[in-house]
């Protein structure tokens, strides 16, 4: 059964955008997001893990795009998201950090793919579909 993602790219006004450190494995840094649950619209998921791994309200505003990796049974769906509040909010056992990262200084821990969709984040692309071989996902 293929797992479905969200995952969501929010920038703040310096254009830096908005990043997660895991606290399980594999312990890296990507976007805010997770998975899909069963009964659940993409849109109110990326809201909800938003919300969860940062304490950070946002806005969907449009679709980036689709991510596939078949060789691992897993789609991504990115959004691009608009901050319009905060809870308080602190590291616990699934995130450990919460930052905004310029895109020439996004940290070394991070897979291929996240920074892929970043990067197509960044250039304001939307209609993006991109299917990643084992090589390139690492």
């Amino acid at each position: 059964m293929t797992t479905i993602g969200v995952f969501a790219s929010i920038f703040n006004d310096a254009g830096e955008i908005l990043c997660v450190q895991r606290n399980y494995p594999p312990f890296g840094w990507t976007t805010p997001g997770g998975k899909l649950e069963d009964g659940e619209a993409p849109e109110v998921a990326v809201v909800r893990e938003v919300l969860e791994e940062t304490g950070y309200h946002v806005k969907v505003e449009r679709l980036i795009g689709l991510y596939a990796a078949p060789f691992k049974n897993d789609l991504v769906i990115s959004f691009a998201c608009r901050i319009t509040g905060r809870d308080q909010w602190e590291a616990n056992d699934e995130i450990s950090a919460a930052a905004f990262f310029h895109l020439v200084t996004l940290p070394v821990s991070m897979k291929a793919n996240t920074r892929v969709r970043i990067r197509d984040a960044g250039e304001g692309k939307h209609g993006v579909w991109r299917t990643f071989t084992a090589e390139e996902h690492g």
